[in-house]
């Protein structure tokens, strides 16, 4: 008895499930259709389900919309549930409209909540309370066909532009916000990047987390990295080894990096126009005693706490220019936090940093001569046709000139960097002192009273 319900069971399943799969395949071409618009053209080659149901696919789709664009697919596959899919995968796509030609191997969506999506319209389909779960695309290629601007200015201008990216992962996307992002092995060129000039660029990987405001045009991270940036065009001429950023405020700290920073100043000069080539010349033989390779490195800490209705703000950042000069920054600020806002909120909301309302605070700038200043006395003396301590006495007149009228203080930051160009001192600090923010409009109108308003100090060792 069993043996026959069994045998039977799997009778009606073999009826019905032909019956459901065809059902999904007919509702497939007809959402398909819908793709195409008022005034569209679609033809499908192919619309069959599998064997036992759970999946169905459309093959050879080609799409004329009413403005001329057009969309191929050579299969679309939909996994699971018709109404609420597990896995909608397209391969073989292709859109090209005026500007710009769009081709992938395959684009896969996870969860999409429907088996056919409106590309046009994403934003009114996925938002914060319901993204869209994952989207992952393989050999992304671009194909700018027509000139496009950046910006408003007619500089700006992007001509001739082609992308690939072996690959490109994302979550949580809605039309304001990208849980996480991933791409690897993205190259590409373009006969005109704005005031670049012809360019080629490469970017092995890119990653972040956490971005809001795109909306607002203000977007916002958590994280974000990048390595092994290669950019060569007609005016810049630079690598970058790696860029890191945290900037989630609800842990107390954020840093930012820059790893390895190299602009190749000899490849610029060549690439120069000749009657811009000899002051680049200079400067590069003052950047970096003409060996044409200049590289940076910069380091970001901070850190936060919060004392009722009020917060302190530590702050460090440290440039690196090698075999020229370093640069360091030390801040330490009491913060007023608006009543009832956790710090966390008010740091990770501020859109322009100078809004903070300090309570005073103490503030230290340090300049480690590595060589630049040891050489701009010998390049622009010789192009001054003067000898170096011709140079450094001029320099050191006018250091004073400007100290007697703009102040003591700042006569005395000029002069210290005098003395590093002198090879007399290795390193310029200055301490500030400053008021709280809310004086700072009235200090604005005394200019030359800053320093002394900031207790500032200077020291020349």
């Amino acid at each position: 008895m069993a043996r026959l319900k069994f045998v039977a069971a799997a009778a009606l399943g073999a009826v019905l499930v032909p019956g459901l799969a065809q059902a999904d395949a007919e509702q497939l071409e007809q959402d398909l259709r819908t793709l195409a618009g008022e005034g569209g053209e679609i033809a499908i080659g192919d619309v069959s389900d599998s064997m036992f149901g759970g999946s169905v696919t459309a093959k050879d789709i080609s799409i004329t919309q009413a403005d001329g664009d057009v969309i191929t697919i050579r299969s679309y596959k939909v996994d699971g549930d018709y109404d609420d899919p597990s896995e909608v995968v397209a391969e073989g796509i292709r859109i090209s409209d005026s500007d710009l030609d769009i081709a992938a191997k395959s684009l896969t969506l996870e969860k999409p909540g429907s088996a056919v999506l409106d590309f046009s319209n994403l934003s009114a389909t996925y938002n914060a309370e319901n993204p869209l779960p994952g989207l992952s695309v393989k050999e992304l290629v671009l194909d700018q066909t027509e000139p496009t601007l950046l910006d408003t200015e007619d500089s700006s201008e992007l001509r001739g532009a082609h992308i690939e990216v072996a690959s490109l992962t994302a979550s949580d996307i809605s039309g304001d916000a990208i849980g996480e992002f991933s791409l690897s092995e993205l190259v590409g060129s373009a006969e005109q990047f704005a005031e670049l000039g012809a360019a080629t660029f490469s970017l092995p990987t890119l990653s972040f987390s956490g971005l809001v405001g795109m909306q607002e045009d203000a977007p916002q991270f958590d994280d974000f990295s990048l390595s092994d940036l290669d950019i060569s065009s007609d005016k810049l001429v630079l690598t970058l080894a790696g860029m890191t950023l945290d900037s989630n405020m609800e842990d107390g700290d954020y840093n930012s990096s820059l790893e390895t920073l190299t602009i190749d100043l000899a490849k610029m000069i060549e690439l120069a126009p000749v009657d811009e080539r000899t002051n680049l010349r200079m400067l590069s033989n003052v950047l970096t005693a003409g060996s044409g390779q200049l590289t940076l490195d910069s380091v970001l800490n901070g850190t936060w706490q919060q004392d009722g209705d009020t917060g302190d703000l530590g702050t460090n950042f440290e440039l690196n220019a090698t075999d020229a000069f370093k640069f360091n920054f030390d801040a330490d600020l009491p913060v007023a936090i608006p009543e009832g806002v956790e710090a966390s909120e008010y740091f990770a909301s501020l859109d322009d940093w100078t809004e903070l309302d300090t309570l005073g605070g103490d503030v230290t700038l340090n300049l480690e001569e590595l060589g630049v200043f040891g050489r701009i006395a010998p390049v622009v003396a010789a192009a001054q046709q003067v000898t170096e301590q011709e140079f450094i006495d001029q320099m050191r007149t006018q250091a004073e000139g400007f100290g007697t009228l703009m102040g003591p203080k700042l006569g005395e930051v000029l002069t210290g960097l005098v003395q590093l160009m002198a090879g007399e001192a290795s390193n310029l600090a200055v301490t500030l002192e400053l008021p709280p923010s809310s004086e700072a409009e009235k200090l604005s109108q005394d200019p030359l009273g800053l320093p002394q308003a900031m207790q500032m100090q200077v020291e020349v060792q």
